[in-house]
């Protein structure tokens, strides 16, 4: 219940009630999830200080396999956001040393190098192995479009973002995405309601 009202507070914004009612349920027999919790509030509001700490405190309490590989994640996420690439990567590779099939860390990851346009090849298998182990993930076959674009493989990517628009819906990413591919290929009025279906979307 507290995390729940927490999560309304920090929607609307109000970060430091949110916060104020996380850290008063910490000291019980549930404080990982409470820092995790905490962590997700500070993050939702860009106090990306104040949330890297909580996931820190979170990764203490972390014992098994799974929950260091969320923590690890988390913190991945976390420094991305703040394009402190090479900290997020690595805090990838310590999710797929735990867990090699984790298909968000893999997709995140693959994602993370294709958009900034290196290390193509790799971006490509670790996208590609998120593909296999989750085919309609609309957010994996964008993140595989967008590895093609970057590759010059356009009718590839053409087709596996069309597949993404179909399965996400009106995610204002993957329109954009499309929109970019059909403009390379000289499909201009495509690329132009893509971009506009992006545009209501957002």
């Amino acid at each position: 219940v507290v995390r729940a009202h927490a999560d309304v507070l920090g929607d609307l914004g109000k970060i430091d009630d949110a916060a104020k009612e996380l850290r008063g349920a910490l000291n019980g027999p549930r404080d990982r999830e409470t820092l995790v919790a905490l962590a997700e509030i500070y993050e939702k509001g860009k106090r990306f200080s104040e949330a890297g700490q909580a996931v820190d405190d979170a990764e203490k309490l972390s014992t098994s396999d799974e929950e260091k590989a969320n923590v690890f994640f988390m913190r991945g996420a976390l420094m991305e956001r703040q394009k402190k690439f090479d900290a997020s990567e690595e805090s990838f590779r310590k999710v797929l040393a735990i867990d090699p099939e984790n298909a968000p860390a893999l997709n995140y990851l693959g994602y993370m190098l294709a958009d900034r346009n290196i290390r193509l090849d790799e971006a490509y298998k670790l996208i590609q192995k998120a593909v296999d182990l989750e085919p309609d993930s609309g957010a994996y076959l964008d993140s595989l479009g967008w590895v093609y674009f970057r590759q010059g493989k356009l009718n590839e990517a053409e087709g596996s973002l069309v597949r993404a628009v179909d399965l996400t819906g009106q995610d204002p990413t993957v329109h954009e995405h499309l929109g970019e591919v059909y403009y390379k290929l000289g499909k201009t009025k495509e690329a132009i309601a893509q971009w506009t279906a992006s545009m209501k979307a957002y």
